[in-house]
């Protein structure tokens, strides 16, 4: 996973509160785990509640298979290793592999993109206009993670990365010299701390719909779970290369009059109906491309999209706005970004 961690300097990097079972031995973490059968001699043991299965019943199991160390939520008492017990064993978890892999986030600039639907689409226009611009551009999205010319699957296809795994791209881009990243960004990776320490600069969101309620059981709280990550934004430590701290918000949405109000002064916003910052106009379809003007108090420029779809119009004015308000790209390294996605 990585070189060798003192247990006690992860510790004591961490942001929140904990409690020690005792005094902390001078202990190296191998890596980090939090499935018990994973582990092996060296390791830290992260027990996580979760749905179904509860990560403490395991914890003699990630002992005997050689934990160093165990991290919890609930008290646990005459363990032979030492127990780091907090209120969220997931966010402590998250924190500690961003400080494992050296808080990679804070020497890159990263933009998340959020929402129901257009993640995905939305995240891989940004990236192709990075890469148009002449930026050192990386991404980690639910289908892989691409660094430089090497691109590796992220398991389930459905969510957010592990936080771990998170941390282990992160370092992975800022070793080969990446400079910024777009990190699709799943309800579930926020409301489950997997995308916490990833030092956000700019944050967009595509849409909120009713979905996912069976996991969050109200669209307030989907809503809420959703909003996390432009509180992040203000959470992110100043960076060499400056803090943009840009939210990007969808004015034809339900969910803009509520976000608008969780946001900062540093915002943009994009409407296909005219209510944006950035607005599309002489909108045309085809079956396997689309075409429009994107018009700003600032520009007035031709989009040619590969993807068909009055939807897609929306992904691109997302794309648009992060790359112009948050990172000043030009018309033409967007224009021609987005036609090579």
């Amino acid at each position: 996973m990585g070189a060798m961690n003192r247990l006690i300097e992860l510790i004591h990097d961490l942001p929140v509160e904990t409690i020690f079972n005792s005094s902390l031995p001078e202990v190296l973490v191998r890596s980090i785990q939090f499935d018990s059968r994973s582990v092996k001699p060296g390791d830290l043991f992260v027990a996580v509640k979760g749905e179904s299965v509860d990560g403490h019943r395991y914890i003699p199991m990630a002992i005997s298979n050689g934990a160093v160390a165990v991290v919890g939520s609930e008290e646990v008492e005459n363990l032979t290793v030492p127990y780091i017990r907090a209120r969220d064993s997931r966010e402590v978890m998250a924190w500690l592999a961003a400080a494992f892999f050296d808080h990679p986030a804070r020497s890159m600039c990263i933009i998340g993109v959020t929402g129901t639907d257009g993640k995905t689409t939305t995240c891989n226009l940004i990236y192709n206009i990075l890469k148009a611009a002449g930026l050192r551009a990386g991404i980690i999205s639910t289908v892989n993670a691409v660094i430089m010319d090497e691109e590796m699957d992220t398991g389930f296809h459905v969510t957010t990365p592990e936080a771990v795994d998170i941390q282990r791209y992160l370092r992975l881009m800022a070793d080969k010299g990446i400079t910024h990243v777009v990190l699709e960004t799943t309800s579930h990776g926020l409301a489950q701390h997997r995308v916490t320490g990833c030092e956000y600069d700019i944050a967009v969101v595509t849409n909120i719909t009713h979905e996912h309620l069976d996991y969050h059981g109200s669209y307030q709280d989907y809503l809420n779970a959703k909003a996390r990550i432009f509180e992040m934004l203000n959470e992110t430590v100043d960076k060499v290369g400056g803090n943009p701290r840009l939210a990007v918000l969808n004015a034809d949405d339900q969910s803009f009059a509520p976000l608008k109000l969780k946001v900062g002064e540093r915002f943009a916003s994009y409407s296909i109906r005219g209510r944006g910052m950035v607005n599309a106009e002489e909108m045309e379809y085809f079956a396997d491309h689309l075409k429009f003007k994107a018009r700003s108090q600032d520009f007035s420029f031709v989009v040619d999209c590969p993807f068909p779809g009055e939807f897609n119009v929306s992904n691109c004015l997302a794309a648009i706005s992060a790359a112009w308000y948050g990172l000043g790209i030009s018309v033409e390294a967007i224009q021609s970004g987005i036609f090579q996605t």
